[in-house]
């Protein structure tokens, strides 16, 4: 009796330490995926959740989707349809005459048959080509659940390009107004007699290279800001007017954070969209060397039908209405060889997408690898840039009080101005590598909950 109740005690344990387990493992997950998702840049920035919300619905590509996969819909239903009954009919109305009696007349005859059939085994082929179907259309789903994914990760790439853009067209035109200050000052001296030609000359050249570079800037941003309207079915002036100051500051995952994310990789592996169609097409290769399994081997099926003849047996014209059923059987005993043909290029294919399985597999876990590395190098960078942008800004605080106090002149402030400007560029650049490296990585794991939200719809 004791010994039953230990049994029973240790077999309680067991399943309470798996239960354990099982929890602890998903809550790590869990935490990866909500520690991932809550840095997605549209968290901090409204205009750009707006944006992705008008893409996912107005953008081309995602429209064309929808297109595409009635399409696949369509051909789901022709390929089921040859396993429903099938109802047929032929009606002819003719005139005739029998030249055979002198006194016969132009006679109008109607002809007509009604046939019900249905296919009742052809050896799985017709469940197989059902199964095509299917595979055929949820291999376009998938297409689609990419489209989503890669636009959500487009259209955050490009609206962070657009903001880092304008701090650098920004840049550019105080470029330019300082240029054109120190020339207006220099041409003053030269009409005092205290600067030379040359020296309003060099000025003057800088200050061309400053319009030119300010035009460039300015052009760039207006370009981006295009391709993103275009990439996402809002309009450009719409954009614009969605557009912030600069990224916001977030906090960065650290190293050992970023290493931890790499234990997801292979329980998500199976998960990548890539994988699962070509999972998708294995099978439906598998399905098609099935049906040329099939292709010699008799078909049965079950015919029932109303029909009419214009003879009867002893070849007498005369109208009878005659109804039958009965069971078909077609063979089809040589087909010139192309059920072989079939067969070996069935094969082949199946052999090709089993390659192309495992190159998917590898090459999706490259890319999360090579992504982990770039968040790490992003993610290092953008410490020192933010640090950089900090020093930057209390020396800009501190030139600031001594040039109230005059112990810093104008030119001293001006250069601890610009140098803050560039390194308020660099730093928002650094933002965005950042971001990017972040949402690729939560996209590639299946972590990109707004464009999962897409997804889940369609799944629906």
């Amino acid at each position: 009796m004791l010994e039953r109740i230990s049994l029973k005690m240790i077999g309680l344990l067991r399943a309470l330490f798996a239960v354990t387990l099982f929890s602890v493992a998903t809550a790590r997950t869990y935490a990866s995926e909500v520690k991932l998702s809550e840095h997605l840049p549209e968290n901090s920035i409204s205009a750009l959740r707006a944006l992705l919300e008008a893409a996912m619905t107005e953008a081309e590509s995602i429209q064309l989707r929808n297109l595409v996969e009635q399409d696949f819909e369509g051909r789901k239903i022709v390929a089921k349809s040859a396993k429903n009954p099938q109802l047929r009919t032929n009606v002819t109305l003719r005139k005739e005459q029998n030249f055979e009696r002198d006194d016969s007349e132009i006679n109008n005859r109607l002809l007509y048959s009604l046939t019900l059939s249905k296919s009742l085994f052809h050896w799985g082929a017709l469940e197989a080509n059902r199964a095509k179907g299917n595979l055929n259309l949820e291999i376009e789903e998938l297409k689609t659940f990419e489209a989503y994914r890669t636009l959500a990760l487009d259209i955050r790439k490009k609206y962070l390009a657009i903001l880092v853009a304008r701090k650098e067209a920004d840049l550019a035109q105080r470029n330019l107004e300082r240029a054109q200050a120190r020339v207006e000052l220099e041409r003053e001296r030269l009409k005092a007699g205290t600067a030379s030609t040359i020296q309003v000359y060099d000025l003057e050249v800088a200050l061309n290279s400053a319009e030119l570079d300010r035009m460039k800037k300015k052009n760039a941003l207006d370009d981006q800001i295009d391709l993103l309207a275009r990439r996402s079915g809002v309009s450009s002036e719409e954009i614009s007017s969605r557009l912030i100051s600069e990224i916001p500051r977030q906090a960065i995952l650290n190293a050992s954070e970023i290493a931890s994310i790499e234990k997801l990789f292979d329980e998500r592996l199976n998960q990548g969209l890539s994988v699962q169609t070509q999972a998708k097409s294995l099978e439906f290769s598998e399905k098609d060397l099935h049906i040329s399994n099939q292709r010699l081997k008799p078909k049965i099926g079950l015919s029932v039908g109303l029909t009419q003849y214009e003879m009867d047996e002893i070849g007498r014209r005369r109208a009878e209405e005659i109804v039958y059923a009965g069971i078909t059987i077609g063979w089809s005993l040589f087909d010139g060889r192309a059920t072989r043909g079939n067969k070996i290029s069935a094969i082949a294919r199946i052999e090709q997408v089993k390659r192309q399985l495992e190159s998917a597999k590898s090459t999706y876990e490259f890319n999360l690898q090579r992504t982990k590395k770039l968040l790490n190098l992003n993610a290092r960078i953008l410490e020192r840039d933010e640090e950089a942008l900090n020093q930057a800004s209390n020396y800009l605080n501190d030139t600031k009080k001594d040039f109230e106090t005059g112990r810093a002149s104008p030119d001293d402030l001006e250069k601890i101005e610009l140098a803050f400007a560039t390194q308020e560029v660099r730093t928002n650049r650094s933002r965005s590598e950042y971001h990017n490296a972040l949402a690729n990585i939560s996209s590639l794991l299946g972590f990109d909950t707004f464009a999962q939200k897409f997804i889940d719809q369609r799944s629906q």
